[in-house]
């Protein structure tokens, strides 16, 4: 078992279905259900399901120290269109070492989504930081709660996933600088934008007339693995003020980005015709993936919490949601559990490749073998 089990969802026969840490966790699935890892159609993760080709690597890049290369920092300045960024081997690392920088300075509270990405949550509550929280299952009431609670305290530093993930609101870039320009002392607003590179007209990367004090304010992380489909190479960033940038260095250690990636990352990001048609296949992965999914939402009744290019969420009865979950999974189809509360979950379902026949035969299949267990 790779991940240990956090929680048990009851499901609607009374027993109780696992659930790992994350989504994607195919070692686990496969030695919990009894099925080889090569039968699954892994739709646990929003990951582009049409990856990124991996050419022929050169072997210079395995036998060298990985510093960071100047052809691999010229492409990510192009990409992202910003100067101060330190590369991390994935953005987990860095969500789970900002909060103990930051409270170098002050150990102010932190305002998080009241769902959302878990590990902000746990590593801020690790750190020792008080926190509140904001509605993020709609757009107006995340504006509201956000407003209401910079309104009370200003010196709080504040969470934004961007869009949110499991629930896929998404905020303006300007509304992100608004409530950034409320934040006094040292408080920051870290946007997580993992899940944005389809949609980079809301990316606070892609405004280049921020003034310096509000620039101070601004941590934004991205990530590699998830547009360009290769999570395994474990490629983030931080784009912050130069000080931040040069503290968490210090605390993660050099070499965080091994040759190899550094590389394959590099032809990716010049590779500007196959990142336009990925923005094209991502919308109709999902699209189609969705369309198939049709006949059970109907059927149920489920309500839609959103859409992105990466994945869709459905609210579901908790013991319902356990239920349908596990049905998929002894078909080998992997969703992602999401608790909402003790009522609720989310159903969060990525895309499958419709390039890939034997993948849509195998998701027809397991919603038709659902829908007639029902």
């Amino acid at each position: 078992m790779s991940e240990p089990v956090v929680m048990a969802i009851k499901r609607a026969n009374g027993e109780c279905s696992p659930q790992p840490l994350h989504g994607g966790d195919l070692p686990f699935a496969a030695n919990y259900y009894g099925i080889e890892q090569h039968k699954w159609l892994d739709l646990s993760t929003g990951i582009n399901p049409q990856a990124y080709p991996v050419a022929e690597i050169p072997s210079e890049v395995f036998a060298h120290l990985p510093y960071r290369q100047s052809a691999f920092t010229e492409a990510v300045i192009d990409y992202y269109g910003s100067e101060n960024f330190l590369s991390v081997s994935g953005t987990q690392s860095a969500i789970q070492q900002l909060p103990n920088l930051l409270n170098k300075k002050n150990s102010y509270p932190v305002l998080l989504p009241s769902l959302g990405y878990s590990e902000h949550q746990q590593h801020w509550l690790k750190a020792g930081n008080s926190a509140a929280f904001y509605c993020a299952e709609s757009g107006e009431k995340m504006l509201a709660d956000i407003d209401q609670q910079l309104a009370k305290n200003s010196r709080q530093h504040l969470v934004i996933i961007n869009p949110n993930n499991p629930t896929t609101v998404q905020v303006t870039a300007q509304q992100l600088l608004y409530w950034a320009a409320q934040l006094s002392g040292d408080a920051k607003l870290i946007v997580d934008e993992a899940f944005i590179d389809a949609s980079e007209n809301i990316s606070l990367l892609q405004l280049t007339d921020i003034d310096d004090a509000l620039k101070e304010k601004l941590i934004v992380l991205r990530s590699f693995g998830k547009f360009f489909g290769l999570a395994g190479l474990r490629i983030g960033f931080v784009f912050a003020s130069p000080e931040i940038v040069r503290d968490l260095q210090q605390e993660l250690g050099i070499w965080q980005i091994n040759g190899p990636a550094q590389w394959l990352a590099t032809q990716a990001y010049r590779d500007r015709d196959w990142q336009q048609q990925a923005r094209t296949s991502l919308q109709q992965n999902i699209d189609q993936t969705l369309a198939l999914f049709h006949p059970l939402i109907e059927q149920l009744k489920l309500q839609s919490a959103g859409v992105t290019n990466y994945f869709f969420s459905l609210y579901c009865p908790l013991a319902l949601a356990g239920f349908i979950q596990d049905f998929l999974a002894r078909q080998a189809v992997l969703i992602r559990l999401i608790e909402v509360d003790d009522q609720r979950a989310m159903l969060r379902v990525g895309a499958f490749d419709v390039q890939q026949q034997a993948q849509r035969m195998q998701l027809q299949q397991a919603l038709a073998a659902l829908q007639a267990a029902l």
